[in-house]
């Protein structure tokens, strides 16, 4: 009896984690999304917006990456680097781009990490 009780426990534990972990990282995403998405690339000011985003994601992203796979992290990575590099330079087209695969990355990551079926597989 009393394994059946610990058991138990233990399942709803795990449950409680997982749920908790999905709200945290569907929260985080979206907030890195949501930003990405408003970026304006031809704005003056859109370097400074987009290494502040950048860093917004450094942050969250220690905790994004217990869960996430690594590639995907450094897709989105390798994606802020790129776009920075393009609006330093004013290449507002290539900026435009690479936005557009940043967006859809963070989609990817974000369907990946709700409750889906792909999250599972």
């Amino acid at each position: 009896m009393k394994d059946k009780i610990i058991a138990i426990i233990l399942f709803v534990l795990v449950v409680g984690f997982v749920v908790l972990n999905t709200v945290i990282l569907n929260e985080q995403i979206d907030t890195i999304y949501q930003g990405v998405s408003a970026l304006d690339v031809e704005d003056k000011d859109a370097t400074d917006k987009a290494e502040a985003l950048f860093g917004d994601f450094c942050k969250k992203e220690k905790y994004i990456s217990i869960t996430v796979s690594h590639d995907d992290l450094t897709n989105i990575e390798d994606c802020f680097v790129e776009m920075i590099g393009h609006l330093s330079v004013n290449n507002t087209e290539d900026a435009k781009v690479t936005k557009d695969r940043l967006t859809s990355f963070l989609e990817h990551l974000r369907r990946l990490s709700g409750f889906t079926i792909d999250a599972i597989i």
